[in-house]
């Protein structure tokens, strides 16, 4: 869900989120959909900010994943989203998840620490980027 997401971004908006749709394409119910969009929400990798049609509009926290040239500050202080990065040793570690509350100076800290990747994001094809022919 949050691959899909992820790929969905576009600058520093919100995600529109189709239920329906991607029930179809995923071949699951959109029960089942909702609930781990739910989940996501409870543990803050999204905040929900409403669903009318069953369409939802998700924000993704930004400490998950980020769109090219967008500054994660501004999102993450107006969702007060957690900084959540693995620990050392991954999923072999005894908690392999590390969620640090919304803190204004540590989100400065991560976009100081990755300004080299938010200003030139790093391309993955030799034949010409879609990001950076923008």
């Amino acid at each position: 869900m949050l691959d899909l997401l992820s790929g969905r971004l576009k600058g520093s908006g919100p995600v529109l989120f189709d239920y329906a749709h991607w029930a179809g394409e995923l071949r699951v119910p959109v029960p089942r959909l909702r609930e781990v969009v739910a989940w996501l929400v409870e543990h803050e990798f999204l905040s929900l900010e409403g669903d009318v049609d069953g369409i939802a509009r998700l924000w993704v926290n930004p400490s998950v994943a980020l769109a090219p040239w967008t500054d994660p500050r501004p999102i993450a202080a107006r969702y007060r989203f957690p900084y959540i990065t693995t620990a050392e040793g991954g999923m072999g570690a005894e908690q392999p998840v590390i969620v640090l509350p919304y803190d204004a100076a540590g989100w400065e800290e991560f976009y100081r620490a990755n300004l080299h990747m938010i200003e030139d994001p790093f391309c993955f094809s030799s034949e010409g980027c879609p990001v950076h022919e923008r």
